[in-house]
């Protein structure tokens, strides 16, 4: 634990961290293999037609965060539409999707 002065400290030597760093964060190069494991993509779980809409049934987040779409993206994806037929188990595409 900490008092209020030990609390202070942490707060303005990390404001000086950060500044020392130029302002702001973000992830270092080494960091991107990383990165693109930890993070998902939204996949296709079944073989879906050209027209099908795309659902929990068709469309899931799994590793590698390396596709079009993270899994930030699954649920605005859902209710769309395939523009193409699409095989299962591939990472979704772009040019998949109307």
């Amino acid at each position: 634990s900490m008092d209020a002065k030990e609390c202070n400290e942490l707060i303005v030597q990390s404001a000086r961290m950060a500044k020392m760093r130029g302002g702001s964060k973000q992830a270092a190069k080494e960091e991107k293999v990383t990165i693109d494991f930890a993070y998902a993509s939204v996949v296709t779980i079944k073989d879906i037609k050209k027209g099908d809409v795309l659902s929990t049934d068709n469309i899931w987040v799994k590793r590698p965060g390396t596709g079009d779409f993270l899994a930030d993206d699954y649920e605005e994806l859902l209710g769309k539409f395939a523009s193409e037929d699409i095989q299962a188990n591939i990472q979704l595409k772009n040019e998949f999707v109307m």
